[in-house]
């Protein structure tokens, strides 16, 4: 109980501040990724335990499932399609 104690309080660090607009280091995040690891190595908890915890943290931190979370990012990228039509013509003509 203790380690899924201590993974909940990791993905909790790590899911308000990525909500909060900022990003942890990566050391941060590859420390949890490997204590995650470690948990299932030694058999403390199960791959979908882990699965479970992360998505229930996340839920409790966004209001939604990171699958949710990702589709929703992904539909926002065509509305941000940049025109380069201005950069068709050569430099020397656009200079003139």
């Amino acid at each position: 109980q203790n380690f899924l104690d201590e993974v909940e309080v990791r993905l909790t660090r790590l899911f308000s501040a990525s909500r909060d607009g900022y990003k942890l280091p990566d050391e941060e995040r590859h420390r949890l990724e490997g204590f995650m690891q470690a948990g299932i190595f030694i058999q403390l908890v199960t791959r979908a335990e882990m699965s479970q915890l992360m998505n229930s943290v996340h839920v409790t931190i966004f209001g939604k499932t990171m699958s949710e979370r990702k589709a929703e990012n992904t539909a926002c990228w065509p509305d941000t399609v940049i025109d380069y039509s201005a950069y068709e013509q050569p430099v020397f003509e656009r200079n003139r």
